[in-house]
C-alpha cells in the first residue's frame, strides 16, 4: 500500500509540474501591446475583404506581439482588437522601443453596406463597405 502511495504521489507531482525539460522560463508576463496607428485595406472585387493594419511598438526587448483578438460587436458595427504581448518573467530585459506591424484579417463576410469602425487597444478607424458584402449561397 505504501508503494502505491508513493507512486500515485510522485505521478501526481510530475503532473502537477508539466514535466518541463527545463528549457527557458516556465512564466510570462502579458500586457497590452501599445497601438500607434490603425489603417484600413479593403480588397477590390467580391466579396470584399478587409485588412486591420496596425503599428505599434513594444517596450521591451525581450518582448514579442503574443496574441490578436478580435471581436465583433454587432449593435455598434465594431470590430474590437485587442493586441497583448508577452516576455518572460525571470529574464532580464533591457528597456528598447521597438516597432511593430501587424496586419489582421477582419470578418466582413456577410456584412451589409455601412460604416464599420475598428478599435484597436484604444486606437481608433473606420471604414465604409459601399455594398453589402453578402455572398451568394451555393
Amino acid at each position: 500500500m505504501t508503494r502505491r502511495f508513493l507512486s500515485g504521489l510522485l505521478l501526481l507531482v510530475l503532473l502537477l509540474s508539466g514535466c518541463r525539460s527545463g528549457e527557458g522560463p516556465a512564466e510570462f508576463l502579458y500586457r497590452e501591446a501599445d497601438v500607434v496607428s490603425v489603417g484600413i485595406e479593403l480588397t477590390s472585387g467580391f466579396p470584399v475583404q478587409a485588412n486591420a493594419l496596425i503599428c505599434g511598438t513594444v517596450s521591451e526587448a525581450c518582448s514579442h506581439l503574443d496574441e490578436i483578438r478580435q471581436e465583433y460587436i454587432e449593435s455598434t458595427s465594431t470590430f474590437v482588437l485587442t493586441l497583448t504581448t508577452r516576455r518572460p518573467v525571470d529574464e532580464p530585459c533591457i528597456q528598447e522601443v521597438t516597432p511593430f506591424e501587424a496586419k489582421v484579417p477582419l470578418a466582413v463576410e456577410r456584412l451589409r453596406a455601412g460604416v464599420y469602425t475598428v478599435v484597436a487597444n484604444g486606437v481608433t478607424a473606420s471604414f465604409r463597405l459601399e455594398a453589402d458584402n453578402l455572398s451568394p449561397i451555393r
